[in-house]
């Protein structure tokens, strides 16, 4: 792994930023190299010192946020909760909402989400990076249901890796449908249900 100064890595740091900013708002493709680089106050030879093109720098801003992302949900402290089944929702209710926004920020869907959408037919590091990502919180989500069942509060009958890809499935589809109607209806909808379905 490459080595940066402590002045290289704020230079990076504040690339990413700004990346990850522009691409949540505007898309990958709506977002070129000269806007980032104005976001992120930097030279284009910063820029191109750090990552050799736009691509190079999409794959490190999905490691970046899905880092940022952990951190927020709180994920290490919520995976150590001895109620796996309370602590399973709650990580379920904190993803919504931070893919949903507040009251007076527009539904932008799920970062990871749609960088599949955009580019997981034109980008193979892209798509191999995106399936890496959601391979994580389905093993997270896994973990949560195996230890939940181990505890008599999910249904013992239901297999912990194909439940795991249909939460996350479904949770992904009601945030593009809230995402499309730009209201967040659905995916409050599939927490409920994927409650239900549990045993919760």
């Amino acid at each position: 792994m490459r080595e940066y100064s402590a002045k290289a890595m704020v230079t990076r740091e504040r690339i990413l930023e700004a990346a990850n900013e522009l691409f949540y708002a505007g898309g990958f493709n709506a977002t070129g190299v000269d806007r980032i680089i104005a976001a992120a106050g930097v030279t284009k030879g910063n820029f191109f010192y750090h990552f050799k093109n736009k691509e190079e720098l999409a794959t490190a801003v999905l490691d970046w946020h899905r880092d940022l992302a952990l951190a927020e949900l709180d994920v290490a402290n919520l995976v150590s909760q001895p109620a796996a089944g309370e602590a399973l929702m709650t990580l379920l209710r904190r993803m919504a909402k931070r893919m949903l926004g507040g009251e007076l920020c527009p539904v932008r869907g799920c970062f990871f989400g749609n960088f599949a959408l955009e580019l997981a037919v034109g980008s193979e590091p892209v798509r191999r990076k995106v399936l890496e990502i959601f391979d994580h919180f389905r093993s997270l989500l896994r973990q949560l249901i195996e230890r939940a069942q181990a505890a008599g509060e999910v249904r013992s009958e239901l297999d912990p890796e194909r439940t795991a890809g249909l939460i996350l499935g479904l949770m992904e589809g009601a945030v593009l449908l809230d995402k499309a109607s730009q209201a967040p209806r659905e995916v409050n909808s599939a927490i409920d249900f994927i409650a239900s379905y549990l045993g919760l």
